[in-house]
């Protein structure tokens, strides 16, 4: 079974081929525009990077497709998940921690258009069990 891929060029030579642009532009050829329908509570999971950290999806992405979601009707909300980190300077084990984190990368609502959550609670504990029948190893997921 073979799955479509999106690509998008980093090149741009003006506002209409930019990044942010490209990114709105796969967003609809991938159909997600198609999923949404108005008053739809939207999730747009994000990683907001570590402390002191460069390796993350820059906030203005995330905003871009808040506002497409707003356009279509929907209610987005941008979020991440707490992590148990491999290094002794955790900044995203507990939710406080995350939002200091988020916050400092430029994840605040004020930026984004839209809230930010921390999807798994406190300590990543609020979460939510799905079954997948049709899984071929794993048959839940949360």
């Amino acid at each position: 079974m073979s799955s479509d891929v999106y690509f998008m060029d980093a090149r741009s030579d003006s506002a209409d081929t930019s990044l942010i642009a490209k990114t709105t532009a796969v967003f609809d050829a991938a159909g997600l525009d198609k999923l949404i329908t108005p008053g739809d509570v939207v999730a747009i999971k994000v990683h907001c990077g570590e402390w002191n950290s460069s390796a993350y999806l820059r906030p203005v992405y995330a905003r871009a497709i808040a506002d497409r979601v707003k356009e279509l009707g929907g209610r987005p909300f941008v979020c991440d998940t707490t992590t148990l980190t491999y290094s002794p300077f955790s900044t995203r084990a507990t939710e406080l921690d995350l939002l200091q984190t988020a916050e400092r990368n430029g994840y605040s609502s004020a930026v984004l258009g839209c809230p930010f959550i921390v999807a798994d609670g406190f300590v990543g504990t609020s979460d939510y069990r799905v079954d997948v029948p049709e899984g071929y190893l794993l048959k839940e997921a949360t």
